[in-house]
């Protein structure tokens, strides 16, 4: 199992730019925006749901996939 870190991405493991950790001039995170398809929220592994964020590069990847 891999580590949980809310900086890194639950799929690669890279750094997921997490607007929401930053706090960057209290702006809301790139992924505010965004669309998670079904399929690629059940790529993340059980013990990191709800404590990282998916990043812009696997979501891009990922999203569009069918079951």
């Amino acid at each position: 199992m891999s580590e949980v870190t809310a900086n890194k991405c639950p799929i690669c493991s890279n750094d997921n730019k997490c607007g929401n950790l930053a706090n960057e001039l209290n702006e809301k995170c790139w992924c505010s925006k965004e669309y998670f398809s079904k399929e690629v929220l059940t790529m993340i592994p059980a013990n990191q749901l709800g404590k990282s964020c998916i990043c812009k590069d696997c979501l891009d990847k990922y999203n569009n996939l069918k079951t």
